[in-house]
Parts: C-alpha cells; structure tokens; sequence
C-alpha cells in the first residue's frame, strides 16, 4: 500500500460519516469510488514524486476538514455545534 493511500482513505472516511450522520441520514455511494480513483490516482503519483503524493493526500484531509462537501456542514462545524461553541 501507497504512503498517501491512508490519508485519502481517511479523507473519504471522514466525508462518508459526515454526510451520513449530518446529511440528511442518505449514504452517499459516489464517495466510495472517488477515494478509490484518488487513492489509486495518487499511488502512481507517488511512483514519480513520492513527498509531492503524500503532502497531497493530507492535504485533501484538511479541505475536507475545512470546506463543505455535499449537503452537510463541515466535520469541524458539526464538532462546534455538538461542543456548545456556537449557537
């Protein structure tokens, strides 16, 4: 397995729980073969430039972190709620 494959599947992880606890409870099945073109996408990246592929694949950790993906709000708005910070 690719050093950049457990970022992206942790990517993908990350926005499938999302959308399904906080997106209307609808699993949504497209996440599942975008990781796995990414995650293999990526793989052959990593052949050329392996640093380059793995700062890629945790950088798409973050944006999911960070930037809305479907209908759900972000992990990190989801966790304010959920805490009480926000109103």
């Amino acid at each position: 397995m690719a050093a950049s494959t457990g970022p992206v599947l942790a990517a993908g992880a990350i926005t499938a729980a999302n959308e399904l606890l906080f997106g209307g409870g609808k699993f949504n099945w497209r996440i599942v073969p975008a990781t796995a073109g990414l995650a293999l996408a990526l793989g052959a990246l990593e052949r050329i430039a392996p640093s380059f592929a793995v700062g890629l694949g945790w950088l798409c950790v973050a944006t999911v972190l960070i930037v809305p993906v479907g209908g759900a709000p972000t992990p990190i708005e989801n966790a304010v709620k959920a805490l009480g910070y926000a109103k």
